[in-house]
């Protein structure tokens, strides 16, 4: 995880849209890119006033707060700000899908700055990019249960998804390592993937947690395929482990 600011409250501020210019940005991960990013803004004359940064398998989004270098005030020329992006695009590499169905692009928010709390949106953004998925073809399969030795091996995260008939419900289990935000991220991810959390429990044992949610589609339905619940599951350990990732 890259995180570089100046002022800690200042992504939850409302005024923060006033002030600065959003950018967003997703790619893939490789030795220097956010040093080449820097670089970048500071040639195109940005003064990154707060900026947050994922890494996750070889996917990294990014949200950064920019003013003008010279004036403090936001950039809302457009010709700059698409120069901006398309520098940015070069460093993150061609706005196309590569053979994955994933792509990199810079996107700028202009004056309207970000909506939502920059810790969901990297989480969005690295859905987006599909951070979860393996190599192509690469099947979803059980994962090992959760212990001690496991945890020492590697083995962080466990998720499963059962059904409860006499609700009406699909039941996701998450077993990992405790950590502050852990339900944050989990609650925040099942949601954007279009669900409805109707109940949940959550306890630890020990440097562990386990979370249950009962959940239905927004729509009503529960998750009546394999490739839904694999989704689920991918989609949901993915969350558990960005914010704990140690490639970066």
């Amino acid at each position: 995880r890259f995180t570089v600011t100046r002022s800690n409250e200042l992504a939850s501020r409302p005024d923060v849209a006033a002030h600065y210019t959003g950018i967003e940005m997703i790619g893939h991960n490789r030795p220097g890119i956010f040093s080449e990013i820097s670089a970048v803004l500071a040639e195109q004359g940005c003064n990154v006033m707060e900026a947050h940064a994922w890494s996750h398998k070889d996917s990294l989004a990014c949200v950064a707060f920019v003013s003008d270098e010279s004036t403090s005030s936001p950039i809302n020329d457009p010709n700059r700000l698409a120069s901006i992006q398309d520098h940015l695009g070069t460093v993150l590499g061609p706005d196309t899908m590569d053979e994955d169905g994933r792509s990199a692009r810079a996107h700028m928010l202009g004056a309207d700055g970000l909506t939502s709390h920059p810790d969901r949106r990297l989480h969005q953004l690295m859905f987006s990019s599909k951070d979860f998925d393996g190599h192509p073809g690469k099947a979803c399969t059980a994962f090992p249960m959760l212990s001690l030795d496991g945890y020492k091996k590697g083995r962080r995260t466990v998720v499963s998804v059962d059904r409860c008939n006499e609700k009406g419900y699909s039941v996701v289990n998450v077993e990992c390592v405790d950590r502050p935000k852990l339900m944050f991220d989990t609650v925040c991810t099942l949601t954007d993937m279009q669900f409805n959390v109707f109940h949940a429990s959550v306890s630890s044992r020990g440097p562990f947690a386990c979370q249950e949610y009962y959940i239905r589609h927004r729509d009503g339905h529960i998750l009546d395929t394999a490739d839904e619940r694999c989704l689920v599951v991918k989609g949901v350990k993915a969350a558990v482990e960005r914010r704990t990732c140690e490639r970066v």
